[in-house]
């Protein structure tokens, strides 16, 4: 019988000490970033907009948590229906215990807590997905300094040189129309 519990005791620490022990060869191996630029936040290619510890608006959050309470309290009603339905068969477990009815005024009881939870939410406004907002527009506080050009600034540099280019050309050949 001890035995079973060194088995799960040597599991147990086996897989504690393969966890961290490759967080200690990652701490290790892993790139340094000691510059800004590396510690930005990476947003697929786009220039961050803002600092990374705003207010966001978290409905969305909050609807998926609506969805996932309801559907496990839904999930609940299967083996309570299974169990109704055997015992107005009078098989099962249930035989002759009369518990149908007070299965059945029990899964009525909480189907209505469902709803009522249900009507509670809708009511307080959680389940609407787009909600007017009045405050001012969001404005970053500063502009944050970047030792790499934007990809604005890119393009307009290549423009100004694009347009240099241009305007030399115009004055060659006019000097050779002169001559």
């Amino acid at each position: 019988m001890y035995f079973d519990y060194l088995n799960v005791l040597i599991f147990c620490a086996v897989g504690l000490g393969f966890v961290f022990v490759n967080l200690i060869i990652a701490s290790f191996l892993r790139p340094k970033r000691k510059v800004t630029e590396g510690l930005e936040t990476y947003e697929c290619g786009e220039e961050p907009i803002g600092d990374a510890w705003i207010q966001f608006d978290i409905r969305y959050y909050t609807v998926a948590l609506v969805y996932v309470i309801f559907a496990v309290e839904i999930a609940f009603l299967f083996p309570w229906a299974i169990v109704l339905g055997e015992s107005f068969r009078g098989t099962g477990a249930a035989v002759g215990t009369g518990i149908g009815a007070f299965a059945l005024i029990e899964g009525i009881v909480f189907i209505v807590i469902l709803f009522l939870g249900l009507a509670y939410v809708w009511a307080k406004g959680d389940l609407d997905w787009v909600l007017s907002f009045s405050g001012p527009a969001y404005q970053p506080p500063q502009e944050r300094a970047r030792f790499l050009p934007s990809v604005h600034e890119l393009q307009e540099l290549a423009e100004a040189r694009n347009d240099e280019g241009d305007g030399e050309g115009d004055e060659a050949e006019e000097n050779e129309e002169a001559a």
